[in-house]
């Protein structure tokens, strides 16, 4: 099968390419930047989602799309334009050139905070910037016609420079954001990209959406504690409110 992979460099979308490959399938990638690192055989096309005709470079002969790419920066003014204008793209040219499956990789947070495990069915009530604009993008693919199926994710977890970074933070004694009793829903990479395979070509995942995620519903507390039994390091009993939390968060993203 030709299979075409939005943010194919991404900590999940290098996964999916390689597990793609490894299935015989012939893989093209649509990046923003070229990665050294992504296997010979991929078709790199570089661009922005949000530029139709660079993406339409792409999208020849192609039979089905992964798309991941997206951004997660609350603070980027562009943030929304990303997702929503670069979905509504993949959108139109998978209509365009009659592509027999479209995979979007969406979020849980479209559901907002639940206190229960939560269905598919359930509500949109998302919170932040990010959710909204997910929650657009999943309602433009259902009402879009084009053959779809929706993979919703929980906090993603795996070897990646992000985690690491958190690992650093638990060493140092950062402070446990809010009360720690929020639940933090993990789900392993592999696991990821199992469903993602699981998906693809499958009559019964057509115009459907599926959550993915761990068995246990630890809360943020749990897995801090976790994280510090596993580096063998005392775990801090500071607390800060959210809302502190948020604004370091936005200073320091708009130093970088």
């Amino acid at each position: 099968m030709r299979i075409l992979v939005t943010g194919g460099t991404g900590f999940l979308g290098k996964r999916l390419v390689q597990m793609l490959l490894d299935k015989g399938h012939d893989v093209s990638v649509f990046s923003r930047h070229m990665h050294d690192d992504l296997p010979e055989s991929a078709t790199v096309h570089t661009g922005d989602v949000r530029d139709k005709n660079a993406l339409r470079k792409a999208f020849s002969k192609i039979d089905a799309v992964y798309h991941l790419a997206i951004c997660l920066n609350e603070a980027d003014p562009e943030m929304r334009d990303i997702n929503v204008t670069g979905t509504k793209n993949v959108v139109e040219l998978c209509k365009e050139n009659k592509v027999k499956q479209l995979i979007y990789m969406s979020s849980s947070g479209v559901l907002g905070e639940t206190d229960r495990p939560s269905r598919e069915d359930f509500p949109y009530k998302p919170k932040t910037q990010y959710e909204k604009s997910k929650m657009e993008s999943e309602q433009m693919i259902k009402k879009s016609g084009v053959s779809y199926t929706i993979v919703r994710t929980t906090i993603i977890i795996g070897p990646n420079l992000i985690w690491a970074k958190i690992f650093e933070a638990a060493k140092k004694g950062f402070p446990i954001i809010g009360s720690g009793k929020n639940y933090f829903h993990l789900v392993y990479v592999d696991d990821v990209v199992s469903l993602l395979a699981t998906v693809l070509g499958n009559p019964k995942a057509a115009n459907q959406t599926f959550h993915v995620a761990s068995k246990d519903t630890p809360t943020y507390g749990d897995v801090y504690r976790i994280i510090c039994e596993e580096l063998k390091c005392e775990m801090t009993k500071k607390h800060i409110p959210i809302w502190l939390a948020y604004m370091i968060s936005r200073v320091h993203t708009a130093k970088r």
